[in-house]
């Protein structure tokens, strides 16, 4: 209180100014920050959840391949099923009715399914003219049974079964593995605004010297391109057709993915014999003994096979 009982009145001092809105200049440059990581963490979950659905319709595409001679159409009709829910699901007929169609339309042009194993070469080393006679088709096969027991096809002995120097790099074993590879690009009205375009951009930037088509076809569509493998064991005879790659051995001049190969060597007995019990090694160039530096040599059957003695020494 002041001596005539008036309250004190602040006064600012000589220079200083009264300033506001600072909150609003420092939410006008902040906003825009925490709103394109939000919408780049979402998108980013969006493009984990789509992957995870396209490595389970890539396992659902291989084991209809597996089961159906590696059947092209097999294969699509497995992996349309299996995105079904992420084109919408349902509960109902009709519901789910739709969203497969959705899911037909959208695959027929937004997927592209790979067979890396069997190759093209892998038919050119192991095809049987009685697998395909059995089965009834005009198209080279390569039959799945009796692996265990033989380097080639019963009708065909003479095969060259040398992975160090076949087209295919490959054993019959090898060639009776199903590999696939599905591109598939996530469309447009799955991705979050303004941050699917920056993806898009972002892996555009990354990888400007892209020289697969298909993928450059994604990004120009405005999807995001996503890849997925996967490896299974054909449970009956591949049928070749169009979406075998070709992908040549060593013995035909390129450098091929390893294809079952192994760090270290394996033990010197024949790989069906549980009890790893060789018996001398007869040499025979057209029966390569797995895993061994030498692969003009090959062991003689073992006790799983027709004729194979144990020896009695071990």
């Amino acid at each position: 209180m002041t001596q005539n009982g008036a309250s004190p009145q602040c006064v600012p001092l000589a220079g200083w100014r009264v300033q506001t809105g600072g909150g609003l200049v420092e939410f006008v440059i902040m906003a825009p920050t925490l709103l394109a990581l939000s919408l780049a963490m979402l998108q980013t979950g969006l493009v984990f959840h789509a992957k995870s659905s396209l490595n389970y319709a890539t396992f659902e595409a291989a084991r209809a391949g597996a089961l159906n001679h590696a059947s092209q159409v097999s294969m699509q009709r497995a992996v349309t099923r299996a995105l079904v829910p992420y084109y919408g699901g349902g509960r109902s007929a009709a519901e789910l009715a739709r969203s497969s169609t959705a899911a037909t339309t959208d695959l027929a042009h937004a997927l592209r399914i790979e067979v890396l194993s069997p190759s093209r070469e892998s038919f050119d080393d192991y095809h049987s003219p009685a697998a395909a006679q059995r089965i009834g088709t005009n198209a080279r096969v390569i039959p799945s049974s009796g692996l265990p027991y033989r380097h080639c096809p019963a009708d065909q002995p003479e095969c060259d079964a040398n992975p160090h120097r076949n087209r295919s790099g490959q054993t019959l074993a090898d060639a009776n593995l199903l590999k696939l590879r599905l591109t598939w690009g996530i469309p447009i009205a799955k991705q979050v605004p303004l941050a699917g375009r920056f993806f898009t951009w972002a892996v555009r930037t990354l990888n400007p010297d892209d020289s697969d088509a298909f993928r450059r076809g994604l990004l120009a569509d405005g999807r995001i391109p996503l890849v997925s493998h996967v490896t299974l064991r054909m449970q009956s005879d591949a049928i070749e057709n169009s979406s075998m790659a070709s992908m040549p051995g060593t013995a035909s001049g390129s450098t091929p993915p390893a294809q079952g190969s192994t760090e270290a060597p394996l033990p010197a007995c024949p790989a069906f014999d549980p009890l790893c019990t060789p018996e001398p090694a007869v040499a025979d160039p057209s029966l390569p003994e797995p895993g061994l530096p030498a692969p003009d040599e090959d062991a003689s059957p073992g006790p799983d096979t027709p004729g194979g003695e144990l020896d009695p020494d071990c």
